[in-house]
């Protein structure tokens, strides 16, 4: 039951029938809980939209599996794709529905990523100890070089750049709370000792502007950006698993 919506025993195993015979699962108890997890997530899914009045039509389903049919040939060579598939043509016409209204969210929810997008310029020393991270902060306020003081860091990726991060937007950097710090910064700005799983950090935001994003980095920030979302309402959702 997910927020008082039930998913059926009948569904569940059609659907689990459909994974073991795509992916070749070592773990039967995983693929169950893979296959759950999925159906629980497109419930999720379904009735955000309602909620949001974002729908798609039986015109829209017919578009994509006329285009669908056209690659299986004849009629005769759709229905054995459909059975060699172990899809009910009702079935098939309830995922390519579940899939056009997920790409739906998807594009909704990842709207601001189509516009020019806030954006710092940052630089950090990452050390192992908080005792550190104070003695260099000790040090820069005695007018040391920020960028030589970075040789010290144990960020391989960035110590030879003089820490530099380059420039991010809230939800690039690996760690969160770095990432609030930089955008809570004025330019030129330092501050630390920030504690993550990585160690302590000192963090500078050198600059701050809106900017467009490239194409592999708004695919990949929409990609984020959607899974937050959908861990989002599975967190808030009444869950209740019987199996």
């Amino acid at each position: 039951m997910v927020n008082g919506e039930g998913i059926t025993i009948a569904q569940f195993e059609r659907e689990l029938a459909r994974f073991q015979q795509q992916v070749n699962a070592a773990d039967p108890d995983a693929a169950r809980a893979t296959v759950l997890n999925l159906l629980i997530e497109q419930l999720l899914i379904s009735q955000d939209a309602e909620r949001q009045q974002v729908t798609v039509s039986d015109a829209e389903v017919d578009q994509e599996i006329a285009s669908l049919q056209s690659l299986a040939g004849d009629g005769s060579g759709w229905q054995d794709w459909l059975n060699d598939n172990l899809y009910t043509e009702d079935e098939f016409r309830e995922t390519v529905r579940i899939g056009l209204l997920t790409a739906k969210m998807r594009d909704l929810v990842t709207a601001s990523l189509n516009q020019d997008v806030l954006q710092v310029h940052a630089r950090h020393i990452l050390v192992d100890t908080e005792q550190e991270a104070n003695s260099i902060l000790d040090r820069l306020r005695n007018g040391e070089d920020f960028a030589a003081l970075a040789l010290l860091s144990k960020d391989l990726t960035t110590r030879d750049q003089s820490g530099d991060l380059g420039w991010f937007t809230q939800d690039e950097l690996i760690d969160p709370v770095l990432a609030t710090v930089a955008f809570s910064l004025e330019p030129m700005q330092i501050a630390g000792p920030i504690q993550t799983t990585l160690g302590y950090h000192v963090i500078q935001t050198l600059e701050r502007a809106t900017l467009p994003l490239s194409d592999d980095r708004r695919a990949q920030l929409a990609q984020k950006q959607f899974e937050t979302w959908l861990a989002s309402l599975t967190a808030s959702a009444q869950i209740e698993r019987y199996i």
